[in-house]
């Protein structure tokens, strides 16, 4: 069982981000194995920071039927460079999905849906 709140702590720290955090408690999944998952993470802070100066702001929130974790920044870019397959692929053992949403030259938005 991990906790996703305290996982995303966890990697704001180690990264010594500058980012607001808006997270629910009590979002957890049953897991074997967490790693693909910081590496999941890890890439959706990457690929919004990549597109931004500004501080990110990732939120986590529980849903009806699962969790939803986004990562949103403003941002000028009028591309947004698209999500790796294998980002896609590791998220299939969590029952979940990724995709990118915003408005380009203002806003991006990464969001990864859980199942419940």
């Amino acid at each position: 069982m991990i906790d996703l709140r305290d996982l995303i702590m966890m990697i704001k720290e180690k990264k010594e981000m500058n980012a607001n955090l808006a997270l629910e408690f009590d979002c957890r999944l049953e897991v074997e194995d967490y790693k693909p998952l910081v590496k999941v993470i890890n890439y959706a802070i990457n690929y919004v920071s990549q597109l931004t100066d500004q501080p990110m702001q990732i939120s986590l929130n529980a849903g009806g039927s699962g969790y939803l974790l986004g990562f949103t920044a403003f941002t000028s870019q009028m591309e947004f460079p698209a999500i790796s397959n294998q980002v896609v692929e590791a998220l299939i053992p969590y029952q979940a999905s990724v995709k990118v949403d915003g408005e380009k030259g203002k806003y991006v938005k990464m969001l990864i849906t859980f199942k419940q």
